[in-house]
């Protein structure tokens, strides 16, 4: 049974990183006046257009402390921000320029709290973690209805 209940809650989590992660991604995205949707790298500061699937797909939801070994700030709304897929994963973050991005975006005091919460133990039940996902289902709704999209 103890297995089982592992294999299930791996299943879990997974679902929430993945709802999770979509939030993140939606949440920074920049709507110009003329409706253009906008990508912007916390790391590169590069920015292009999503127009294309594949634009969409070179968006994603980089960590700044990795997810599967500081599990305390895995779901943390600081620790992860949007980025390109070239920062994210050939630079594995390119952690020095996102350390400065993320200065910039929510200041040098919740950065250092970040940092010291990276080390917590923390644990989420099942019942937590679907709790989680349902918060950031709606967060993405919210989401969505400020970028105009289905």
């Amino acid at each position: 049974m103890k297995g089982k209940f592992k294999s299930t809650l791996s299943k879990v989590e997974k679902k929430v990183q993945k709802t999770f992660n979509e939030f993140i991604r939606l949440r920074d995205i920049i709507k110009t006046e003329d409706g253009s949707l906008i990508a912007k790298c916390i790391s590169c500061n590069k920015t292009w257009l999503l127009n294309t699937p594949s634009d969409w797909k070179n968006y994603h939801a980089s960590h700044y402390f990795l997810e599967n070994k500081y599990q305390s700030v895995r779901y943390d709304e600081v620790n992860v921000n949007g980025a390109c897929s070239y920062c994210n994963r050939f630079l594995h973050g390119n952690l020095a320029e996102y350390e400065i991005g993320l200065v910039k975006k929510v200041g040098i005091d919740r950065v250092e709290h970040l940092k010291i919460r990276r080390n917590f133990l923390e644990k989420y039940d099942m019942i937590e973690l679907e709790e989680l996902n349902n918060l950031y289902l709606e967060k993405i709704k919210v989401q969505k209805l400020r970028l105009g999209i289905k």
